[in-house]
């Protein structure tokens, strides 16, 4: 924050900063003015991002996904499904992380599988 209590707006040439930011803004207890601040500020400038498309593609379904609803809101195993898609298209993902995180997801929807099965009997 600068002197007069407001957001630097050099915080807006950081997509991914300031969508942690606004992620962030959601874990304020009640009348947390600053994180209520803040993502007004993050929404407000995300938004503006996504209309001039200043960033890139990735970046700018993450930041039009969360916009809809924040991420801790979600099902965490849809998130899950959602973002290793997203993961995938990005320039530097690593492999091996990719894949196991296929593994992580198919091996929890084979134990769901697996109990459903087991339940409906």
């Amino acid at each position: 924050m600068n002197k007069e209590g407001k957001f630097k707006t050099a915080l807006v040439e950081d997509t991914k900063g300031l969508l942690s930011l606004y992620e962030a803004s959601y874990l304020c207890m009640e009348d947390e003015n600053i994180m209520e601040n803040a993502r007004d500020f993050a929404t407000h400038y995300l938004m503006e991002s996504l209309k001039k498309k200043k960033m890139d593609e990735n970046v700018g379904e993450q930041v039009s996904h969360a916009l809809e609803m924040p991420v801790h809101w979600r099902m965490e195993r849809l998130e899950a499904r959602w973002f290793i898609e997203i993961y995938h298209k990005t320039e530097n993902m690593n492999p091996l992380l990719l894949e196991l995180a296929k593994l992580d997801y198919n091996m929890v929807q084979a134990t769901y599988l697996e109990e459903l099965k087991q339940m409906s009997r």
